[in-house]
Formats: structure tokens, sequence, C-alpha cells
């Protein structure tokens, strides 16, 4: 699960919690170090670098509060997750004051072991991110990031930039497909050639030939003019299929024989085009899934396939949210006059939590709408509602006053084991209205 091999301290006196925990974290990739008592932890802290501290609370002698105490304070940059048997709305409380980022109750699962460890080092490093004075190292032709997945994204990007072979990004809205075929574009030996982008969902089907490969003068009617097609005018350079998922069969057809035979025939010719083009395309929708309902060729699918990258939504790689937000913050206090804007530790604990189903797209759109709303400091006031946190509350069921008085009723029948005479003594009523209002 994890490629970096942190160092995590677990602390313990159950020597088999320990155990249990550190076959877990190997599992995960992760470098443990065990301590039974929280001296053996402070020597171990003195001694080894560590990048997240577990501790257990309730230890005989020194407890683990004293621990968090301690170890926040002496080495207040180490993320700490607390964990329970015995949990308590105090404890809780405490551990957090204490510098915790997350608390797990005794039993828990491995993959709630994982996710609690994830959470805190990402939250840790989320936290101590300097906004204002920190400069955006990681940045490749626009791609933010330093998580795995974006070091992956811009190692295929440097070994097919300079290559033929088509490419189909796939991900969800919002997670930079667009983004990712213009790094290729732009960072290749071809950057000085046209990128042209075809939104596959925004071209009228009747049309979508003649857009794409061009038209013969007088080949159908209002074809006034010979027509260049996309294709053509991409010639040397790069086409961007975007929303593929969407183009119609018989024009998947015609495409797939672009990219067999590299040549085109425009709407009304009887001879074909020679062309010299790149294609990338991308998708949101599962194209497999599309296949077995036959709405998208199996042929088409493998030609455009050859190079695959599949972008990561948000909230799977909030590694890169300091750096996402560091960058839209510099980006949009500079578009609308406001520099030396920063962000409090709360609004960033905020983004943090959300699970942005909108991705990098969502999370642009909010700074941009938080800066605009704030002067120096961006609080949880410019926060929209809907990334805080709300509690679920069932709306009232109306009911007639017929259906509450049988309610009641039914209550106080059960209440009595029916009996039938003591409910109409408790309910000051006779037996014969019990029967007509529970009829």
């Amino acid at each position: 699960m994890n490629s970096k091999k942190e160092n995590i301290l677990v602390v313990d006196d159950n020597n088999d919690m320990l155990d249990l925990i550190q076959r877990q974290l190997k599992t995960f990739n992760y470098r443990t170090y065990k301590a039974s008592s929280v001296n053996e932890a402070i020597e171990v802290l003195k001694n080894t670098t560590i990048d997240l501290l577990i501790s257990d609370l309730n230890m005989p002698e020194i407890n683990g509060m004293e621990l968090l105490k301690y170890t926040d304070e002496h080495y207040p940059a180490i993320p700490k997750l607390v964990i329970s048997g015995v949990p308590s709305i105090p404890n809780v409380v405490c551990a957090i004051k204490s510098g915790a980022l997350d608390y797990l109750t005794k039993p828990f699962t491995s993959d709630e072991l994982y996710k609690a460890i994830r959470s805190s080092l990402v939250k840790n490093n989320l936290l101590s991110y300097d906004f204002k004075n920190s400069k955006n190292e990681n940045l490749y032709s626009n791609i933010i990031g330093k998580s795995v997945h974006s070091n992956n994204v811009v190692e295929i990007i440097e070994r097919v930039k300079d290559t033929k072979a088509t490419v189909l990004i796939e991900g969800e809205s919002g997670t930079g497909k667009e983004l990712i075929a213009r790094a290729i574009h732009f960072t290749s030996k071809i950057a000085h050639k046209p990128f042209i982008v075809v939104n596959c969902g925004g071209i009228p089907e009747n049309l979508a030939e003649s857009e794409l490969f061009g038209h013969i003068k007088g080949s159908f009617t209002g074809a006034i003019e010979t027509k260049t097609g996309l294709f053509q005018a991409a010639s040397g350079g790069t086409i961007f299929l975007d929303e593929i998922g969407n183009t119609p069969l018989s024009l998947q057809i015609k495409l797939l024989r672009v990219i067999q035979e590299k040549e085109i025939l425009r709407v009304g010719a009887t001879k074909p085009e020679k062309i010299d083009v790149r294609i990338i395309s991308a998708t949101n929708s599962n194209l497999e899934e599309m296949i077995a309902k036959d709405l998208f060729r199996e042929d088409f699918y493998y030609r455009l396939n050859v190079v695959n990258i599949k972008t990561t939504p948000l909230r799977e790689r909030k590694e890169d949210l300091p750096l996402l937000i560091k960058t839209f913050i510099d980006k949009y206090s500079n578009e609308y006059n406001k520099p030396g804007i920063t962000i409090s530790e709360k609004v960033t604990e905020v983004l943090l939590r959300y699970n942005w189903p909108g991705n990098i797209r969502e999370l642009e759109n909010i700074i941009q709408r938080m800066i605009i709303m704030s002067d120096d400091l961006i609080t949880l006031n410019q926060v929209p509602e809907n990334l805080k946190y709300h509690i679920p509350i069932s709306p009232e069921i109306m009911k007639s006053l017929k259906e509450y008085e049988k309610e009641q009723i039914l209550k106080v029948l059960a209440f009595v084991n029916h009996n039938k005479t003591k409910a109409a003594q408790i309910l000051q009523i006779d037996r014969k209205t019990i029967n007509q209002k529970i009829a």
C-alpha cells in the first residue's frame, strides 16, 4: 500500500497488541519500532527519527497521555495517533489538546488502522505546511503534486512525450486529464506544433465527420466551400479527443481507420489524405463496461489504449493538497490583488477532511471563491456550507391525529400486556372507544 518506509513507533504495555500492530504495519510497508512503556518510548524518540507515534493511553506507572505531552513539546513535528480500549470523551479531548491527530478504539481492523495512519501523516503534512513562504517545488508543466500518483504520471509523460503512440487518459471529472494531455504535448519536441482540443460530446453527430475530417465544396447542402477538418489543423502536432466515450459507434469506425491507416477522408472526397498527428484521448466513462453493453467498439478501445494513464481522485491523494492549495492561493490572490493572503489552520482541516467529489476543479473554484470573500485571512466564515460538518436530521413525519391516537393506544396496550380494561383506565376512555380507534 505504501511506497515509502516511514518509521512508526508503537507504544503499548500489551505485547500481543504490539506484535499484532507490527505485523499489520509490515504489510503496509512501514518500518516499526516497539515500546512497552513510556520510558522505552522516550529512548526510541531520542535515538531514532520517527515519522509517526502510535500510543495507547492506559499504561502502568506513566500513562500515554504523559507521553503525548512530552512528544508534543520535545518533538512537535511528529504526528501522534492514539489507540485505546477504554475510550472516553475526556480522554479524547485531552489527547487532541496534547497534539493527537486521530483516535482509534480497540479492537480495530487492519483497514481502519491503515486509514488512521495515512490520515495522521497527511494531516500533519498539511497543517505544518507554510502556505505563505513555501515554493511550488513540485511542479511539472502545471502538474502539481508530490504524491506517488503525481510522480507516476510525470514518469509516464517523460517516456511517452516524444513518441507518436496513442494515449488514453481515464479518470473522474476534474482530475486534470486535459492538463496531462497538454503536458505531453508542450514538453515534447513538437511543442511548437498545433495542439487541438475536440470535445467529442459537444459535436452534433451529423456534423462530426465534417468537423473532424473536413469536406469538399458541394458535398452536402450548405457546403459552400472546401473545409479543412480538425485532424488536418493538428498536422504535425497533437489532437486531444476529450470525452471519447461519447463518440457515436458510426464515427468510432471512421476514427479507428484514421488510427490504423494514418489517413483521413474528407466528406465528399474520393481520395484519402495522409496525416501526421499524435492522438490523445480522455474519458470519465468506464469504456470496458461500455464495450460489454455494445456502446463502444472493442477494437477502437485497444487502438486508443496503447499507453494508459489513470488519474487518481483527489480524495485518494491528499498528500498533494498543500501544493495545490498554495498554487491556487498564489494564483487568485494575484488575480484579485490581495497579496499576502493566508489561510487559517481550521480551514485547512476542513479542506483535508472533505472528499472532493469535483476533484481539483472543485478545489480551485472553492479557493477562488474564498479569496474573493476574504480580506487578509481565509477563515471558516468563507468556507462553503457543504464542506462543513452536517448532522443528518430526519424530517419529522407529519401524521394525522387519528394516527397519533392509535399509536398511543397501542403503546399503552403493550405496557399493560394488552389488558384493555387497564388501558381504558389509563387512557380515560372506554373499551368500546379503544376497539374503534385501533380497528
